[in-house]
């Protein structure tokens, strides 16, 4: 390099506080950005403030959770996108910006591989197969046997378009070959509303949306999507058990730095943040989700990402799903 070029890479460095992957050493000296793209009091929302109040306490700056929603998780995700090398913004992550949107809208504006360094997987959590206590069904079989016998497509719910839960309910009727009626609802909440009412017979959703509605039993849960049990329903069987082979939609939360930060502060960040996922109090929310402990660190996270990618792709392209409906 020429002098004036190391000058101004040093200068760069100064006014940043990011630069050289030797300031990795350092790192943090100041305050984090936690970006979180959906609304407070969301999944998203309170595991980016669990973890970043324990991470906090280990890594001696504060981190700051920064709410930017919209979009499907879309505007939050772009911002840490364009924030390349920079270790004081993160993005605690989800499967929807992350996994489904880029087979929905290619020109979202990022890519999930070239644009983000992994640090790990916090919690991945079974959506819930849903329908009105006063329906009459019981099982899934029950369901299936509804849908083939019905005179016009059954109506089913979900929180909006690509969706995880939209694209439980498509990859339903694709591994059944049943045909449904795909109603969209401006969030989880309006759907699991529009299923207690009868106005759609069932909805695939979050554990956290359904399971006070289950106790109260004005819900059955007919199964979960996850491969196996959840301990906070264990009489409820799995998408798999009830017949539906190789089913698995779950929602997905992870720590993301934007990509070029040095490897030294992923490392770190890594190592730290499996070890916040481990605590008693990190566990015991977590588990309320439905998810086990699912922490493993930034190459089975990437492999995750690019998984889920080409598995929900192929769902989209078979269903011709558009943003449009």
């Amino acid at each position: 390099m020429k002098r004036r070029d190391v000058l101004k890479a040093v200068s760069a460095a100064a006014v940043t506080g990011f630069g050289p992957r030797a300031r990795a050493e350092t790192w943090p000296t100041r305050p984090i950005r936690l970006i979180s793209p959906y609304a407070p009091g969301g999944i998203v929302d309170i595991i980016a403030r669990l973890l970043g109040d324990e991470l906090g306490r280990t890594l001696g700056q504060p981190f700051v959770v920064d709410a930017r929603p919209g979009a499907g998780g879309n505007i939050g995700t772009a911002f840490v996108a364009r924030a390349h090398g920079d270790p004081y913004t993160l993005l605690l992550g989800a499967s929807g910006p992350l996994a489904i949107i880029m087979a929905l809208y290619p020109e979202i504006g990022y890519d999930p591989q070239r644009d983000f360094a992994p640090i790990s997987l916090l919690a991945a959590t079974p959506l819930v197969l849903v329908v009105s206590s006063a329906s009459g069904l019981n099982t899934v079989q029950d369901l299936t046997r509804r849908l083939k016998e019905s005179a016009q497509p059954v109506p089913y719910g979900s929180a909006g378009i690509g969706t995880p839960q939209h694209l439980a309910g498509e990859l339903f009727k694709q591994k059944t070959g049943l045909e449904a009626t795909h109603i969209s609802y401006k969030g989880g909440a309006p759907a699991v509303l529009a299923v207690l009412s009868g106005e759609v017979v069932y909805a695939f959703e979050n554990l956290a949306l359904v399971d006070q509605h289950i106790k109260s039993r004005r819900l059955t849960a007919l199964a979960v999507t996850s491969p196996a049990r959840t301990a906070q329903l264990p009489e409820v069987p799995t998408m798999i058990e009830s017949g539906v082979p190789s089913f698995e939609a779950r929602g997905w939360y992870g720590l993301l730095a934007p990509s070029g930060i040095a490897p030294e502060v992923v490392h770190r960040l890594s190592v730290e943040t499996m070890a916040a996922a481990r605590r008693p109090k990190v566990q015991q929310v977590i588990a309320s989700f439905g998810s086990e402990i699912v922490a493993d660190g930034p190459e089975s996270f990437a492999n995750l990402i690019e998984s889920e990618r080409r598995k929900w792709a192929a769902i989209v392209k078979t269903a011709n799903i558009t943003l449009k409906g």
